[in-house]
């Protein structure tokens, strides 16, 4: 037997696939294992997956086929760099370290990371990879090809001819020129992001209107009446800068690229849908010379990250030439591994091809499958609560009545899918008759734009009762939009016709209700469809008995995963997306996890006065005694003290002692500082999705999200305007935020309340005070607390005394020495009257937000409550209250960097003295612009008195 083990990687979206004897054993991305979106590091883990998926070890494979060239890539950017200098030296400077330390050694690195393999690594030209993963794989003993991408080594669209075992490129357009290039472009342009965004131009294009058309095609792009084309490189600066556009662009288009966090207006929708149009119309036509230049076949297979435009893809079938089409589902680079694969064991070795009646893609779950006792080890560990269905009966009939009940379901069985769609393998799955399905699955599951269309699944034997297809029409994996059949649309109110025509808030459009099944119907009656027969197993079983049960043969099908995240692939991602979104049921194989069922922290509100939870979290403030909390306000049952609850926020600020704490820099001059001041430490955000974005930039904060159990008691001591407070809570874990800033906090709580965050609460309280019970919690987080206050020791051991034993604290301070740089900075404000000193980047502010602004810098040179400390002094403090050390941020060894995955809550070595002070000397040149910050995590293990 001939093992081919096929790699795509060090560009965009890696991959890897292994063949057998032409027989397609394996496939899956990078991205799936990593759980970096669109990872194009060389993909060692998915190589790994493929091996054991086979049952071999690296010596035992035959060939490796890597889809692309690099040595000719290499002479393009040079040749390209030379050509614009010096306009292009910067994105010179960029790349040219990174291919000369890897990307021209990638025989080098698949040796490595292949570690005992010594025979071939052939190099495949990247369009052949391309025509190649479509054609082989296809029911097709002879086809026309066409491929389009951004660029491969030079060419950007190819023409071929595939026939038995043997492929031939026929015609190429090249570099700079190129289509997908013009479609990111403009991507760019509409202020979404490059190589990832595509997918959202096109969903927003049916919102608006193709006035720009004829203004591309006079200024942008010559197409000729085979479909050739050639662009006005004068208008674009891929070639030569950083950005996808230039000047003269922006000028034709009426003024700079929209900011990924600016509006959405009317323009950018019209130049969506002008720039599809475009798409469309080049594709039919270069689809056309393809047929009569292959001589007129009547199959066409696509691929290159063009073939993901389904609505091109669509049309291409309804109005081009070809009789019968076939898209490779993972069109995109991570489909040239397999293509890679196939076109070494065909083309190269001659080895005879038996196309296969519906495809040899075996419906494209190609990735891992996970065993029931790993799925119940995984949930145990997680302390998640769950149902177990050895009955498929039972279990399909339990699922299918909570779709039909309006459930929104978390769906993982089988083999993961290869190609970026979810085909009923990781899929989050709802009922498209619910009209408010597609809102609430948008910004509270998948925490992403509204305008985002959802994709219906549909038995195949009634595909063209619903939909613009032929009875035997095929759409397996999701890559053709049909239209919704005139007789399932619903006609449109007076007042829905003026919002479609008139109103720019798109969530006022999105729900519009359009047809029977209005959470798969886009705004132009378009849907992106796939069919569904018995190759699709359990999901198939699952679709038949919801027909049987409501007469509907459709579901929503959306990829299980979180925006910003690539498709679950594990049952602990699975989990993990669960609990962090609003999905109400997940179906792990056989597993059922409701999520009303699953075990919460805290109780953090009392329904009546009468009533006495037990996990309340909060604390009379003067005597410690629990207190019950209503919306009405808070009560001590032993001493009837009272306390209010204003606007939602808990009021027990009180000061300790007036003598020692009510000076200008005691508890209560801070608080009168900050009022003043009136600062908020974070941004206010617009969105969930916005707050996710910004906290899981941050390293650390994602670690910690994915890290604290959602079960867990956590509190966040000195929460500012609730950023960590809110961003934990959405994950259905509920926290309690306490800060001595009253105007801070009424952020936090205007954003919760506006997101309907109901597991986060917010206290206003004095930090040697903190309104929470000791003893109780499982995580305290209190990061920049110490930095606020006079009696930093006293204030640490109140904070400590909250966690539980064997809890966990973590604890962010300013370093010492590292403020050195920070108080000069102050002197400099100081200077200019506690002014924004633009002199100084890192004591600007905010944006453009002056006031913000200023109050951010009178709070940092201002403050009457700041200390510093060190870091021997905050691990002595952790060990005479009788804590642990478990881990810092930066890492106490020298270079040693936070990464992805890392255990934050594992135990650390805490090294020697003078390790840890090299490695914060190291860290010194990276401070932030409050100076140097470290974290500390220390676990309780005995009260110390």
């Amino acid at each position: 037997m001939t093992f081919i083990l096929g790699i795509s990687g060090f560009y965009h979206d890696s991959a890897a696939a292994l063949i057998a004897d032409g027989d397609i054993v394996a496939a899956a991305q990078e991205e799936r294992f990593t759980r970096i979106k669109y990872d194009s590091q060389l993909p060692v883990n998915a190589v790994e997956f493929c091996l054991r998926e086979a049952g071999i070890r690296p010596e035992r494979l035959d060939y490796v086929a890597f889809y692309d060239q690099p040595l000719t890539k290499f002479e393009r950017l040079i040749e390209t760099y030379v050509a614009y200098a010096p306009a292009g030296f910067a994105s010179f400077r960029r790349a040219i370290p990174v291919w000369l330390k890897q990307k021209l050694h990638v025989r080098r690195e698949i040796r490595r990371a292949l570690r005992g393999y010594s025979k071939h690594v052939l190099f495949i030209d990247h369009h052949e990879s391309h025509a190649s993963s479509a054609f082989f794989p296809s029911p097709f003993d002879e086809a026309a090809t066409l491929t389009l991408d951004g660029v491969g080594e030079w060419s950007t669209t190819t023409i071929g001819r595939g026939q038995g075992n043997k492929l031939q490129l026929l015609e190429q357009i090249r570099f700079p020129h190129s289509l997908g290039l013009l479609y990111s472009a403009f991507t760019y342009y509409c202020g979404l992001t490059v190589n990832s965004g595509e997918y959202k131009l096109m969903g927003l294009a049916p919102y608006g209107k193709p006035i720009f058309t004829d203004a591309i095609y006079r200024h942008l792009i010559d197409v000729k009446s085979d479909g050739s084309y050639h662009m006005d490189m004068s208008y674009f600066r891929y070639c030569s800068g950083l950005t996808m556009t230039g000047p003269k662009f922006e000028a034709l288009f009426g003024g700079p690229p929209r900011k990924p966090d600016e509006r959405i207006t009317e323009r950018h929708m019209d130049l969506a849908a002008s720039v599809q149009r475009v798409t469309e119309e080049v594709t039919l036509r270069i689809a056309s010379h393809a047929w009569e230049r292959t001589g007129r076949p009547r199959n066409l297979v696509l691929a290159g990250g063009v073939a993901l435009n389904c609505v091109a893809n669509g049309r291409l079938l309804r109005e081009g030439p070809f009789e019968r089409i076939w898209i490779q589902p993972a069109a995109g680079d991570a489909g040239g591994a397999l293509g890679a694969a196939l076109f070494t064991w065909h083309h190269l070795l001659d080895r005879p091809r038996a196309p296969r009646p519906g495809d040899s893609q075996k419906g494209s779950q190609l990735g891992p499958r996970y065993e029931m006792p790993d799925i119940e080890r995984v949930l145990e560990a997680a302390g998640a609560r769950y149902e177990r269905f050895d009955d498929e009966d039972a279990l399909l009939e339990h699922a299918a009545t909570d779709i039909a009940g309006g459930q929104v379901v978390g769906w993982f069985h089988g083999r993961s899918e290869f190609g970026p769609r979810a085909l009923g393998c990781r899929s989050i799955l709802g009922d498209p008759r619910n009209p408010r399905l597609q809102s609430m699955l948008n910004l509270k599951v998948k925490f992403r734009e509204s305008f985002r269309p959802f994709a219906p699944s549909v038995l195949r034997e009634h595909a063209h009762e619903w939909f613009s297809l032929q009875p035997d029409e095929d759409s397996p994996y999701m890559l053709l939009v049909a239209p919704v059949l005139e007789r399932h649309r619903t006609p449109l109110s007076e007042e829905d016709r003026q919002a479609l025509a008139t109103d720019p808030n798109l969530s006022r459009r999105v729900n519009v209700v359009r047809s029977r099944v209005p959470a798969i119907t886009h705004v132009d009656y378009s849907a992106r469809i796939q069919t569904v027969d018995e190759r699709h197993g359990r999901f198939f079983r699952l679709m038949k008995r919801f027909h049987e049960r409501t007469g509907c043969p459709i579901f929503v099908n959306t990829s299980f995963n979180l925006s910003w995240e690539p498709i679950v692939e594990t049952p602990l991602d699975a989990y993990r997306t669960f609990m962090q979104s609003q999905m109400d049921m997940l179906v792990l194989e056989n597993c059922v996890l409701r999520k009303a069922d699953q075990p919460l922290g805290l109780t953090l509100w009392a329904t009546r006065a009468d009533e006495t939870p037990a996990a309340t979290p909060w604390a009379d403030p003067r005597t410690g005694d629990p207190l019950i909390v209503t919306a009405g306000g808070a009560s001590n049952s032993k001493t009837r003290a009272l306390y209010q609850v204003d606007d939602g926020i808990l009021r027990l600020f009180v000061a300790e002692d007036e003598e020692a704490h009510d000076g200008p820099d005691g508890a209560r001059g801070g608080q009168q500082f900050q009022e003043k001041t009136l600062f908020s430490e974070y941004d206010d955000f617009d969105t969930l999705r916005s707050l996710i974005e910004k906290s899981r930039a941050e390293l650390f904060t994602r670690l910690l999200n994915e890290q604290i159990p959602y079960h867990a008691r956590v509190a966040e001591v000195g929460c500012g305007s609730g950023q960590l407070t809110n961003f934990l809570a959405i994950a259905q874990r509920t926290v309690a935020g306490v800060d001595s800033n009253i105007d801070a906090l009424r952020v936090a709580q205007r954003f919760k309340i506006a997101h309907q965050l109901e597991r986060a609460a917010f206290a206003h309280v004095n930090l040697l005070q903190p309104g929470l019970r000791e003893d109780f919690f499982d995580f305290v987080i209190s990061l920049g607390v110490l930095d606020r206050t006079s009696h930093p020791r006293e204030v640490f051991g109140r904070i400590a005394r909250l966690v539980r034993s064997d809890g966990y604290f973590v604890i962010g301070l300013s370093k010492r020495r590292s403020r050195i740089l920070q108080a000069g900075r102050q002197a400099l404000a100081r200077f200019a009257g506690n002014r924004r000193w633009q002199g100084d980047r890192r004591l600007g502010g905010l944006g453009d937000q002056e006031q913000r602004g200023q109050s951010w810098v009178r709070d940092r040179t201002s403050h009457p409550r700041e200390s510093t400390h060190t870091l021997e002094q905050v691990l002595r403090w952790i060990e005479q209250d009788g804590f642990r050390f478990i881990n810092m941020i930066p890492k106490p060894g020298f270079g040693d960097r936070l990464r992805v995955g890392d255990a934050l809550f594992n135990p650390q070595p805490c090294r020697t003295r003078a390790e840890r002070f090299l490695a914060q000397t190291g860290d010194w040149v990276n401070e932030g612009p409050e100076g140097g910050h470290v974290i500390v995590i220390a676990q309780r293990t005995d009260r110390v008195e």
